[in-house]
């Protein structure tokens, strides 16, 4: 007999025998519909009257296949399961839903089975079928799988299949298109004729169907092309991996026709991806799907799985507003979409959200309606409106924008990077259009947000038509970009964003911002002026003020805005000491960037007293005070005491003109060789200067910002201008904390998934608890790393405290998994080892004189033997145990009537066996005592663990606000010596308050208790969080106080 038994086959030896029900059988038993017999009325379902006891749970069991929607013959309309929409009810998880449609014949419902890891499940009927299964890698989310009937060759019922088609659009999060590759594979593309119909079918807003192509594209899933039985193709396999699977890539040169399928699904569809699949079967040929039971061919098995990656790790379904939808509202979602069909109705996605929004309490995310009435500015690269995305926290309802945008155009990223490609031409962040409040433009948030890398920040504000645009364009390494214009109208309205990969720090973004001109006399109303001023401010870490001549009163006179401030701008939230008399500039300073004047066509020699002097030094000269105490003086230093408390690393460049006056109309249109060679040198100085020292945007503490978090920031500053407060810097600061917490919890529950999954497959069962444990202590190390490289103000530790739980939820599922797979695999040994006993006890060999010591010899043999298997994992004596007593009636059977036995010797082996008994059940007892010891000495060794990394941290972002100090008070220190050597000994000494209270803080920043406290409170936090953890927090935070102190 073979010992050596795979894990594999002994588990399906296990079911064989155990003959147990599946959830797919018992799924379908109580809850699959039955269809209307003919004669019957064709409008109802009859559902299976029989009730059941249980139906298995959506989120942990996989269920049968239900038809969700069915044509009617009789009338051409459509209807819906109520069964059906009761199990999506039933889902109250945010759901992954991918739906397949394409032609007959071509394998949709097996690529589905694939997708659900299943040899068979979706029958070939008509009408959309439903699958709910639990997400294989996410498990807060659903997954559910939609399989369409495919369409014919020849034309069949086309509104009914072009109902189907827009019904799978509207309800996935990813469209699959599946056909056969026969003969040119973009006309298998365009037999895709159903997408013409969806913005004649389905709207966005009924206020702006003139451009309801474009708001769809915001709305509409990812579509996928799943091109099947492609012969071999290196140099197709090899283009679209550098390419990431885009379709475009693939696909000839643009089709003449803008309504031809190929063209609506690029307008329509925001993400296009091909996956290319050779014949599924292992002896390459083509025709129907392999069955379960035959092997695939291991390419094909290659292509399936780089597809099954992409498509199960997309975002869940989301509607208008962004909004993550459970089974209740897509269910509901679903109803209304059928009913609007069958009533020959256009689908209004706004409206059905905003309907379902107001009839349950569930739906509680606002929705946009539109409020606007005039088009938004437009220029070479223009601003792409569409439905505003409230964020998920907030409670406020953004208003959804009219426009006729354009797409922002994206270089194509680098196969493998982080970074979604950088925008060749900039487009619209920030809207700023007359009469109206600041407005953000979505498209463009969206992009930005969608950048993961540290973002390096360069705004430029200034005069209108004084060349600011022309700057950033030399900046982006382009001549053209930013719109400059050639009159004296102001081109830039609100502020424009271009980003870029930086040309010299690998792995950082730089953004570019080019702001409305202050000062136009055409707007009439200029209120936004210093808003968009302070948002510069806000957004950037390097602020270039741009301005024409000299640095003179008037020049001074025009920088008003930095005076105001802060009158716009608050450092703390009310309540704890925001903007107070005598507020310290320190705090400002904590968020404000460094900044650069740019003098424009300067005509002076640099010369001062009859010596020459730098563009720095003529800078400061003009920032120096004036003594006295008058109106007149007060005004005169105003400005430039903020310049010089606000930003105290200043830089100063002066630019010539840059060419003939009749050439300046065209100056973007000239060759370097044509304009003035030391303008160029100017802005070549200037240029590697910006590239060279403007620092990666920061907030106080250090913490880097990302393109994702910057976006976030931009959100929370234009909604707090737009309500009529004032921005608060810290307020946002800590909203951004919530949101970036938050992530890094998830983003480390996946890395400790991520590195479970490389080894679990291959360790488990493990011999002993130490081992699984030491499992866990790896990837939990690798997630608390991640958690820590992205957290920030995490003061409470709550966030922390959330992951130790979700990771303790994560110890509990896998100690599940490892005695699941050590019980299967021991249940399965024995069944094997004592197959030849039951045979002898069926045949009675047993029902003998000394038949009973024969059963007891056979049976001490086949425990040997199962001990000497190995890897049975930790569950090897307890069901053993199980085993041996589920036998104990048939052993004492044998010992009663073997006649060889005196009642005495009866009497005594029925005790001796007892005792054995007895004795393997202590044995078991006093193993699972000794797990449940190192279960929670791994809990203590987790918490420490936890305390190693955030102490760390700590003292990283100790060492990171010392240096943010210390910079504070270099700069201070030099201000305070030049306003004393100016004598300005007034001002000398409100800095020097200033400086005592930075070195206060320093002292307190330097203390023990500065971490100690922290480490304290997650102490606090671990005696809620972990079970059996109570009591050791205490022990554990005095021993690390006393390694401090």
């Amino acid at each position: 007999m073979d010992l050596t038994l795979g894990r594999e086959e002994s588990a399906e030896k296990v079911k064989a025998k155990a003959s147990l029900p599946t959830a797919r059988g018992h799924f379908s038993a109580c809850c699959t519909p039955t269809l209307p017999e003919p004669g019957l009325n064709q409008d109802s379902w009859v559902l299976s009257p029989a009730p059941q006891p249980r139906a298995p749970d959506p989120h942990t069991e996989a269920m049968e296949p239900v038809c969700l929607v069915e044509p009617v013959p009789s009338s051409g309309t459509l209807r819906v399961n109520p069964a059906a929409l009761g199990l999506l009810r039933g889902l109250t998880r945010p759901l992954h839903v991918l739906a397949v449609f394409g032609p007959r014949g071509t394998g949709k419902s097996f690529l589905m089975d694939q997708l659900a890891g299943q040899g068979e499940g979706f029958p070939c009927s008509p009408g959309i079928w439903v699958w709910c299964l639990p997400h294989p890698t996410q498990p807060d989310q659903a997954l559910v799988l939609l399989d369409t009937e495919g369409f014919p060759e020849q034309e069949g019922d086309k509104t009914q299949l072009s109902r189907l088609f827009l019904l799978n659009v509207l309800l996935s999060s990813v469209l699959v298109y599946n056909t056969r590759s026969e003969g040119d594979p973009q006309r298998q593309l365009d037999r895709l004729t159903y997408v013409r119909d969806l913005p004649r079918l389905v709207q966005v807003l009924d206020e702006c169907s003139w451009e309801n192509s474009f708001l769809l594209s915001s709305v509409l899933p990812n579509f996928v092309w799943c091109l099947r039985d492609v012969a071999p193709d290196p140099c197709l396999d090899e283009m679209l991996e550098a390419t990431g699977h885009e379709l475009d890539s693939a696909l000839s040169s643009p089709q003449d026709l803008e309504d031809s399928p190929s063209s609506c699904i690029q307008r329509l569809f925001p993400c296009r991806k091909l996956f290319c699949f050779c014949s599924p079967r292992a002896d390459g040929g083509h025709g129907e799907p392999p069955s379960p039971a035959d092997q695939l061919h291991p390419t094909f098995q290659e292509q399936m799985g780089r597809f099954k990656d992409y498509a199960l790790s997309r975002s869940p379904k989301t509607v208008v507003g962004n909004r993550v939808v459970d089974g209740t509202f897509l269910a509901d979602f679903l109803e209304r979409v059928v009913d609007l069909l069958s009533r020959d109705k256009p689908v209004l996605l706004s409206e059905i959200c905003n309907d379902l929004q107001q009839e349950g309490d569930d739906y509680s995310v606002g929705y946009p309606t539109d409020t606007t009435g005039d088009a938004p500015p437009r220029r070479a690269a223009a601003s792409a409106a569409q439905p505003s995305v409230p964020d998920p926290k907030r409670e406020c309802v953004v208003p959804l924008q009219m426009s006729q945008p354009a797409l922002p155009v994206l270089a194509q990223a680098a196969p493998g990077t982080a970074q979604p490609g950088a925008m060749e031409e900039p487009m619209c962040l920030i809207e700023n259009r007359p009469g109206r409040e600041l407005q953000l433009n979505q498209r463009a948030l969206s992009l930005l947000q969608s950048f993961r890398q540290p973002v390096v920040v360069v705004a430029i504000a200034g005069l209108y038509r004084t060349g600011k645009s022309y700057l950033l364009n030399r900046l982006a390494g382009q001549r053209t970009g930013f719109s400059l214009g050639a009159t004296v109208q102001s081109h830039t309205k609100g502020i424009w964003m271009w980003c870029l990969p930086h040309p010299y720090r690998a792995g950082h973004t730089l953004v570019l911002l080019d702001t409305e001109g202050l000062g136009d006399v055409e707007k009439g109303d200029t209120k936004n002026d210093t808003w968009i001023f302070a948002l510069a401010v806000l957004l950037s870490s390097t602020l270039v003020y741009n301005s024409m001549g000299t640095i003179s009163q008037q020049a001074m006179d025009q920088l008003h805005y930095v005076t105001e401030l802060t009158e716009h701008i608050k450092v703390k939230a009310a309540g704890e000491g925001g903007r107070q008399e005598g507020e310290d500039s320190a705090e400002f300073l904590r968020f404000f960037p460094a900044f650069v004047w740019a003098v424009r066509d300067f005509t002076l020699q640099l010369e001062l007293d009859g010596r020459e002097i730098t563009e720095d030094e003529y800078l400061e000269n003009g920032l120096k005070l004036k003594p006295g105490s008058s109106q007149r003086a007060q005004l005169y230093n105003l400005p430039r005491e903020c310049i010089r408390q606000f930003f105290p690393a200043r830089k100063c460049f002066v630019f010539i003109q840059p060419a003939g006056r009749r050439d300046l109309p065209r100056l973007e249109e000239l060759q370097e060789d044509e304009l003035e060679p030391e303008f160029s040198e100017q802005v070549a100085r200037f240029c590697h200067h910006i590239w060279e020292t403007s620092k990666p945007k920061t907030i106080p503490g250090g913490h880097v910002v990302t393109g994702a978090m910057l976006g976030n920031l931009a959100m929370t500053y234009v909604d707090t201008i737009r309500s009529g407060a004032v921005p608060c810097m810290e307020s946002a600061v800590l909203a951004l904390a919530q949101i970036e917490n938050s992530a890094a919890v998830g983003e480390a529950v996946a890395v400790y998934e991520e590195q479970l999954a490389r080894q679990v497959v291959v360790l488990l069962p493990t011999e002993s608890v130490p081992e699984l444990l030491e499992l866990h202590a790896q990837c939990e190390r690798e997630a608390l790393r991640a958690f820590m490289a992205r957290t920030f103000k995490d003061d409470d530790r709550s966030f922390q405290g959330e992951l130790m739980h979700r990771l303790e939820e994560q110890k509990q599922e896998l100690y599940r998994r490892n005695e699941l797979a050590s019980s299967d695999r021991c249940t399965a040994i024995l069944l094997e080892l004592s197959d030849e006993m039951e045979d002898q006890i069926g045949q009675r060999v047993y029902l003998v004189p000394g038949g009973y010591q024969h059963f007891q010899n056979d049976r001490q043999q086949m425990v040997e033997r199962y001990r000497q298997v190995p890897g049975k994992g930790i569950k090897a004596e307890e069901v053993l145990q199980e085993f041996l007593q589920s036998k104990e009636a048939v052993a004492q059977t044998i010992l009663q009537t073997d006649q060889a036995l005196t009642e005495k010797e009866k009497e005594t082996a029925a005790e001796r066996a007892r005792a054995e008994m007895a004795e393997r059940e202590q044995e078991v007892l006093k193993q699972k005592e000794a797990e449940l010891q190192q279960k929670l000495e791994d809990q203590d060794r987790s918490y420490q663990e936890n305390l190693r990394q955030l102490e760390e941290k700590l003292e990283d972002e100790r060492k990171k606000l010392l240096e943010e100090q210390g910079k504070m008070m270099d700069q201070k220190l030099k201000e305070q010596e030049a306003l004393l050597r100016e004598g300005f000994r007034e001002e000398a000494r409100r800095l020097e308050n200033e400086i005592r209270g930075l070195q206060q803080q320093n002292e307190e920043i330097q203390k023990p208790s500065w971490i100690q406290s922290a480490l304290g409170t997650l102490g606090d936090v671990a005696s809620l969080v972990l079970p059996g953890f109570v009591g050791k927090a205490a022990g554990v935070v005095t021993n690390l106080v006393r390694r401090l102190f």
